[in-house]
């Protein structure tokens, strides 16, 4: 017996219905949309989907029956969250045409991470102070951005949204007892407080957490002008000591108290023991945070979790230094802290740049101890936070990376990633030309697959490529989800090369796609004097003495083994594009990011031929050499100059705060790049 051509949603509660629950009601715009929503008199011998909730599956636990002989299918959750897994999962098949014909029970599934975060930096009080960051003030008090946002979440699998500020109680709370505090008037307060209920709202609308994150030590403004305190408060200077005063003690363990009180929907919040924390010991630190913030979250009318940092600094200072005791400590914190809700910490996977290479190499302060998660805590749980400050521009999809990521270190005691950027606020889309067909509006929609990408494999590693390929196929046409998702995996590997060859500390030591470094761009010197993350890749010193002593190199990848591995990746990459390399419309834009990244691989293979070639013509002093690495030099200029091309015709200059006060496009530094060629000498410079 067929199942029935129509279906009719029927929520087991009213916090499930359609009107009040976006999930279903995607689920029944996609049944509408396919034909098979049933209405008037197809409502008779229809299908029936219910939605249910049984908590004895665990938060976020799905599981979706088979389709019976009389038509009915039951999605069961958890909680809302699985509820909200199960709308989508069911509403993918029905918009791939496999519901309700070859659909088959589900049995019970649970997200391989229970934390998939998406970090969003604020504007206000923001970590650094920049025109990149400021830009977006006026889109994040828009709440269509917000909504836009979480529904897009949803959709990806990403279950918390993370939102990071020096000190965000200023424009979020009022501090009954610390009138002296507030910055805005009562109206504008006013409207602060009703934009985040209603982010809040609309995070657990669609079963995502929502955490406020902060760091310490900082008041608001008009305290610090009231009493003469923290100075630094004025313009946000977040290196350096602290004040630590009964005073702002007390002001900020209410600021704690006030946030969870007045936000019933904010599920939690997270803290770090660094930044104007300097002249502090860690012992200090921590003790601070005991009495602060865990006090404060004590002294609230309700429940909420908490993410811990443990300091990212050994000695007084708040440079990031740390030591195996220092995180022998932070352990001993978290597993002596009692906090009314969940207890888990975030730990920077690779620094700034969390995709540079799947194996932890190096964290915020150096190289990486396995204290806080060997032997595996029970106390607290630990996460990965994958940075990105290494492309803002040029989109990527690699999931082989991800999945080897999730692999190598989704070991036990992790319970999920954060991923996002502290130098770039996926909001208003200041990098699209907007002549140029683009069909979105906010940045996070201009890297849609980055975020699917993360999400659904953090929900489920075994998600096969053929899923983003549908995805690809649904938002630009039927046959070109394959090619361009082998093509992006291909040239994915590019700024992972980059960042390897490289190496990198913190956010401004390396800007990936534009071959950038804290000095400006990348130079042979550079190049030269470059010491990879990972150890068996050899430097070009290290190449060129085995190559003199005729010492074997086996099981080390060479720089020009490296060179010719990114030309292998870029040929496969646009051999896999070319059946669309014609597109038009915003399919465009996609694969022309492909084509940038290719000329980038190019210009940067060729740059590390020429600078083998240089350091082999000074220690043989030949000239012609020399003339060799000039010649392979002028050629990545060329490739530099064609990728400056291909990107101006769809994107902007945009601020970028590697660069400072100067905007970054590959044609702004076009003129650097060129003025290299002629300084080549055969003495290295003083």
């Amino acid at each position: 017996m067929p199942p029935p051509r129509h279906f009719s949603l029927h929520p087991s509660e009213d916090r499930l219905a359609p009107d009040r629950f976006p999930p279903a009601a995607w689920l029944m715009e996609s049944l509408e949309r396919a034909g098979r929503l049933a209405r008037g008199r197809e409502m008779e011998g229809a299908g029936r989907i219910r939605l249910e909730i049984d908590s004895s599956l665990g938060p976020e636990a799905l599981r979706i029956s088979g389709v019976t002989p009389d038509g009915k299918a039951v999605v069961t959750g958890g909680d809302v969250a699985g509820v909200a897994r199960g709308c989508l999962d069911l509403r993918d098949a029905v918009r791939a045409e496999t519901f309700p014909e070859g659909w088959a029970a589900r049995g019970e599934h649970r997200p391989a991470f229970s934390v998939r975060a998406l970090k969003i930096n604020l504007p206000w009080a923001s970590y650094r102070q920049h025109a990149s960051l400021d830009q977006h003030g006026e889109t994040m008090r828009n709440p269509d951005f917000w909504e836009r946002l979480l529904d897009f979440m949803a959709e990806c699998r990403l279950n918390l949204l993370s939102l990071w500020s020096l000190h965000p109680f200023y424009y979020m709370v009022d501090l009954p007892d610390y009138p002296e505090a507030r910055t805005f008037s009562e109206a504008e307060m006013a409207q602060w407080q009703a934009l985040w209920l209603r982010v809040f709202a609309l995070a657990r609308e669609r079963g995502i957490q929502s955490h406020v994150f902060f760091w310490n030590i900082f008041v608001s403004p008009a305290f610090a002008r009231h009493h003469g305190v923290c100075s630094y408060c004025h313009d946000w200077d977040y290196i350096g000591d602290g004040e630590t005063s009964p005073l702002i003690e007390a002001y900020n363990r209410a600021c704690v108290r006030t946030l969870i009180d007045t936000y019933e929907d904010l599920t939690g919040i997270g803290v770090a023991m660094s930044e104007r924390m300097g002249g502090m010991t860690a012992e200090e630190r921590a003790d601070w945070i005991e009495r602060v913030t865990v006090a404060g979250m004590s002294e609230a009318r309700r429940p909420a979790d908490l993410c811990l940092r443990i300091p990212h600094s050994a000695g007084l200072d708040n440079a990031g230094k740390t030591t195996r005791e220092s995180e022998l400590l932070g352990r001993r914190l978290l597993e002596r802290v009692r906090v009314p809700g969940r207890l888990w910490t975030e730990v920077k996977f690779n620094w700034s740049h969390g995709h540079s290479t799947p194996r932890l190499r190096k964290i915020h302060g150096g190289p990486p101890t396995d204290v806080l998660w060997n032997p595996p805590p029970t106390a607290y749980e630990v996460s990965w936070m994958v940075r990105n400050e290494d492309f803002f521009v040029l989109r990527w999809g690699e999931p082989d990376f991800i999945r080897e990521h999730l692999r190598i270190n989704g070991i036990p005691g992790v319970c999920g990633y954060f991923i996002g950027s502290e130098c770039h606020i996926p909001a208003r889309d200041a990098i699209t030309r907007p002549e140029t067909g683009a069909d979105w509006t906010y940045g996070f929609e201009r890297s849609w697959l980055f975020h699917h990408l993360w999400g659904r494999l953090l929900c489920d590693p075994r998600t096969p490529d053929s899923v983003f390929e549908d995805l690809i196929d649904r938002r630009h046409g039927v046959g070109t989800g394959r090619p361009l998702l082998k093509a992006m995996r291909r040239v994915g590997a590019i700024p992972r090369f980059i960042a390897i060859f490289l190496n990198f500390t913190w956010d401004h030591t390396l800007y990936a796609e534009g071959l950038l470094v804290r000095e400006g761009p990348v130079t042979l010197e550079r190049l030269i004097a470059s010491e990879p993350i990972e150890p068996d890749w050899l430097s070009i010193p290290a190449f060129l003495d085995a190559e003199s002593a005729g010492r074997p190199v086996e099981g080390k990848r060479t720089p020009p083994e490296l060179a010719g591995k990114i030309e292998s990746e870029v040929r496969a990459a646009l051999a896999a594009l070319e059946p669309i390399a014609e597109a038009s419309g915003p399919l465009a834009h996609e694969v022309a990011d492909v084509q940038a990244w290719a000329l980038l691989g190019r210009c940067f293979a060729d740059k590390v031929r020429a600078a083998v070639e240089l350091a082999r013509a000074r220690r043989e002093q030949s000239p012609e050499r020399l003339e060799h690495a000039r010649t392979l030099l002028a050629r990545a200029v060329g490739h530099w100059v064609e990728l400056a091309r291909l990107t101006e015709e769809r994107t902007r200059p945009i601020p970028l705060q590697i660069l400072g006060d100067r905007l970054f496009s590959w044609r702004e530094l076009e003129a650097d790049v060129r003025a290299e060629v002629q300084r080549l000498s055969l003495e290295p410079p003083a």
